[in-house]
């Protein structure tokens, strides 16, 4: 446990000197917002559109279109957010070997042992469907995790925009996060914020509650 003197304000903290005075730990109020950042994605596959938006700093904005109905916007304070992305990348190419033998090997064996042609329709019209597979089934993404833990926050989908926009909102993510990391006390000081935020994520269902606890344990094993 922490004793009286490792006990911190929750409600007020700033940093002498620091450039970026927090009064609050808690997400500002909406009429504040100085927004500075956005970023649209727009998936066929999932047949949705998020906008983020990256505002007063360190603050993030996630809104979801998902076949035309709106989610409940998510606000992730980058603080709590661990400084470099997870790179999630599979492109099945277990799913493109399989489907290219099913072309390469009938072919061969019709060249030694000729038969009827409508039997090499059946291994084609397979290979077609592993390869629709492979490419409907493909990830690559940069996860972006809880600080301290493996719970992913949010994620960027690397192939539903250009790679350089991608790599481009990256960079304005991880300024945010290292911005507000910079306002965070050293030591033990930091685990009640931390927290606090875990939990406010977990009550607006950003996060699950089993993750909540997970995170929560991760911090007080400090």
């Amino acid at each position: 446990m922490m004793d009286q003197a490792e006990n911190i304000n929750l409600d007020s903290w700033n940093l002498p000197g620091n450039d970026m005075q927090r009064q609050t730990w808690a997400v500002p109020p909406r009429k504040t917002w100085r927004v500075e950042n956005k970023f649209r994605q727009t998936s066929g596959r999932g047949k949705t559109s998020t906008l983020f938006k990256r505002f007063n700093g360190h603050y993030l904005s996630i809104k979801t279109h998902r076949r035309r109905k709106e989610l409940p916007e998510q606000v992730i304070d980058l603080t709590f957010v661990e400084p470099t992305p997870r790179e999630v990348k599979d492109y099945r190419y277990a799913l493109w070997f399989f489907s290219v033998c099913l072309l390469i090997l009938p072919a061969s064996v019709y060249s030694l042992v000729p038969f009827s042609p409508l039997w090499l329709g059946v291994p084609v019209v397979v290979s077609l469907i592993l390869m629709l597979a492979a490419v409907c089934l493909r990830r690559h993404r940069f996860d972006f995790l809880a600080l301290n833990s493996d719970v992913v926050l949010f994620y960027i989908d690397a192939l539903a925009t250009d790679q350089e926009k991608v790599t481009a909102f990256i960079e304005t993510v991880c300024d945010g996060i290292a911005r507000g990391q910079r306002q965070l006390p050293v030591g033990k000081q930091r685990i009640p914020l931390a927290v606090v935020e875990m939990r406010r994520l977990a009550g607006e269902g950003v996060i699950t509650s089993g993750q909540y606890e997970t995170i929560k344990r991760n911090w007080f094993s400090l």
